[in-house]
């Protein structure tokens, strides 16, 4: 394997997108880039963890920004196909068999070809993003599924069926907490969240997700060097994920001072897999104990948060 080189796509459009339909079968209209996103995510939360394949595209992928890791590898393709085709797997070089030291390979016995793969992948989600989970709960596609109903015994519902049920049409009502209502009557989803062991609920912060790293490259610190791209992205460009006041305008923003538009200040929240925190905590990231742990697609996970270094010059006059 070559020396492995990283990518970067920003935020783009994805129409087109079927999340129904593995990566070689979209559309070719596609950003590349993000094609190679998807065929290692595909090979590592689908085909190695099980995750359904319509749950690993999602509304965030629009507005990320993507790195995809990449390794030269040698192609072997058989003698006699056209073009030498009927690509094989990827894999390094054989090693010449004794004897064959200085023995001349012609085209036809063997044409070999070097293609760039994708092996792995992180993106950065900007803010804002829902509410933290709550501890214990349990997530597929996205969406927050009901906790189970308590189990009631025989004894407590033959009390209870001589009360008048409240009818179907008319589910009981849960009184919203004083911070759903200050998030509900935010003008953009900027608002206020639960404070938690590294976030005070309000700052704006970005996501570190989709880490994967496909099977075969592990062990090579891939994972590290893409977190090591994105990182050093981050630092030179503290910026670009500030709304624009000159795109969306104060009214719209409903502030009061330019000093209450969100913006972002190094703090970075990973949603890690219980098996890997072990890397984050290697790259300076902290698991935040009021977060408690969660299930998404069934895999335990918590949250960590790491600050960046960010530093900003004054604009020169």
């Amino acid at each position: 394997m070559g020396t492995p080189f990283i990518s970067l796509l920003e935020p783009t459009r994805l129409d087109g997108y079927d999340s129904s339909l593995p990566h070689d079968q979209q559309r070719d209209t596609l950003p590349p880039v993000f094609i190679d996103a998807m065929a290692a995510r595909e090979a590592v939360f689908v085909q190695e963890q099980g995750i359904p394949l319509s749950h690993e595209y999602d509304e965030d992928d629009a507005r990320s920004c993507h790195w995809v890791a990449y390794a030269s590898v040698n192609i072997r393709r058989p003698p006699g196909s056209p073009g030498g085709g009927g690509t094989q797997e990827p894999g390094p070089e054989p090693e010449p068999e004794p004897g064959e030291e200085g023995q001349e390979t012609t085209p036809a016995a063997r044409s070999p070809e070097t293609r760039s793969v994708p092996i792995g992948t992180l993106r950065i989600v900007p803010f804002p993003h829902p509410p933290h989970p709550p501890p214990g709960a349990r997530y597929a596609n996205n969406v927050l599924l009901p906790s189970s109903p308590p189990s009631t015994s025989t004894s407590t519902s033959t009390s209870t069926s001589s009360s008048s049920p409240l009818p179907s049409s008319s589910p009981p009502q849960t009184a919203q907490t004083p911070l759903e209502r200050e998030r509900q009557q935010s003008a953009l989803p900027f608002g206020p969240d639960r404070r938690t062991t590294y976030h005070d609920g309000r700052e704006p912060y970005v996501k570190l997700s989709r880490l994967a790293v496909v099977p075969d490259f592990r062990g090579l610190n891939i994972a590290t060097q893409l977190w090591v791209a994105a990182r050093r992205w981050l630092e030179e460009h503290p910026d670009y994920f500030n709304p624009s006041v000159a795109e969306l305008g104060m009214d719209q923003l409903r502030v009061g001072a330019v000093g209450d538009i969100p913006r972002w200040n190094g703090l970075v929240l990973c949603h890690a897999q219980e098996s890997a925190i072990g890397v984050y905590e290697r790259w300076g990231f902290r698991v935040d104990q009021a977060m408690g742990k969660w299930y998404e697609e069934g895999i335990p996970h918590f949250g960590m948060f790491a600050r960046l270094d960010i530093k900003r010059s004054d604009p020169k006059v």
